[in-house]
């Protein structure tokens, strides 16, 4: 049996996973020569997908009416790119946009991966490590000819647990509460998951069965997404409560305390930290385009008059919407006087020099989140707020 492919062709598919970022708050990747950006999808259409991309961008990347442009986005935790053209630009809901026509093909930029079917939630499984120990992990996508197996969250190092081609045994359970057992072996590692590929091994009757099994949740899933489909096009909802009325939104990710706040363009790192620190730590996240912080913390409880409310710590990522991490740090610690530690985060490479620059920019430290090592990030977090209460 051969797998049906990741890329997406059928134009009503195409927009079924724009109209999915739609639905939650999402954003696309835009690049053009040497530009490139994060920016919010507002809107789709049969003949449009509408992007914040305002007028400062688009006069920098000097679009044109026919220019064409790479667009990437990720849908269910699959990363796809395409060619859009640029079609003019206008509002949207009061908001500077870029209009462009829908692509003809989402090409899947990671092809080899393991995930026809990708369910809305990870299935529970158990699976044993490279000492034949059983540990307990999520199944996070099923393909034809093996899976995605992600670890518990105490798992530091993929390949300590599970080398690559290292041979392992994976149990799950389908609909009806049927358990498979499944020879699997590593292919491949990813972001915090195995690529487990069915090893030669495996019963053809129990191959089948989970074939047949996998055919019918792509065509359960396909079914219950047509469902909501909207033919006249979506516009975007937010993913999250929105904190502050006017200018840069404050979102508000983990709703608990000690609070970290995350200054980061975009919401792909914003989100990712949280999915790994967020049942530990509050984080709300702001994209600050230029001016101070602490005006935007008005319903975290702080603002001009009240402080920094809510907020225990800042992290400010290596990649910002204006100047660079330095800088904001140093308008930070020096211009709005905040009393509250800073971290600035950014990639592992020369990061005893990076250490430095942080320290004398007025941060606490430099952290490494690239790669993002969960277990080190938590202890990093913590032993700052410590030396703060």
């Amino acid at each position: 049996m051969s797998s049906p492919g990741l890329n997406k062709e059928d134009p009503e598919a195409i927009r079924l996973v724009f109209q999915r970022l739609c639905q939650t708050g999402g954003s696309v990747r835009l690049a053009y020569g040497a530009f490139h950006g994060e920016f919010r999808l507002l809107a789709e259409a049969p003949d449009r997908v509408v992007v914040g991309l305002g007028d400062v961008e688009r006069g920098q990347w000097q679009l044109k009416p026919g220019t064409r442009l790479t667009l990437g986005l990720s849908d269910r935790g699959l990363p796809f790119e395409a060619v859009v053209e640029f079609q003019g630009h206008g509002r949207f809901q009061g908001q500077e946009a870029s209009h462009f026509a829908p692509p003809r093909l989402l090409r899947a930029t990671e092809a080899h991966r393991l995930a026809d079917y990708v369910p809305d939630r990870p299935v529970a499984c158990s699976f044993a490590d490279q000492q034949s120990n059983v540990k307990d992990g999520a199944v996070q996508a099923f393909g034809v000819d093996g899976l995605e197996l992600s670890p518990p969250e105490n798992v530091a190092s993929l390949p300590q647990v599970l080398r690559l081609n290292a041979t392992s045994t994976v149990e799950f359970r389908l609909a009806g509460n049927a358990s498979l057992v499944m020879p699997v072996r590593v292919a491949y590692f990813g972001d915090r998951f195995w690529g487990m590929r069915f090893a030669d091994t495996v019963d053809p009757q129990l191959l089948g069965r989970y074939r047949q099994w996998l055919q019918e949740a792509r065509r359960a899933q396909a079914q219950q997404d047509l469902k909501g489909f909207e033919p006249g096009g979506a516009e975007a909802r937010p993913q999250t409560r929105e904190l502050s009325p006017a200018g840069p939104r404050v979102r508000l990710l983990s709703d608990r305390d000690p609070l970290i706040l995350v200054l980061a363009e975009g919401e792909a790192f914003p989100a990712r930290f949280t999915e790994a620190v967020g049942r530990k730590f509050g984080v709300a996240a702001l994209d600050l385009v230029r001016g101070a912080v602490r005006p935007h913390l008005a319903d975290l409880g702080g603002g001009p008059e009240s402080g920094w409310g809510r907020v225990r710590l800042i992290l400010v990522h290596h990649r910002v919407r204006s100047g660079s991490p330095l800088e904001a740090c140093r308008r930070l610690v020096q211009e709005e006087q905040c009393p509250l530690p800073v971290l600035v985060a950014g990639t592992e490479e020369e990061a005893d020099l990076k250490r430095n620059r942080a320290i004398a920019a007025g941060a606490v430290d430099h952290l490494v989140v690239e790669p993002f090592r969960v277990l080190a990030v938590i202890r990093a977090l913590d032993d700052t707020l410590k030396l703060f209460n």
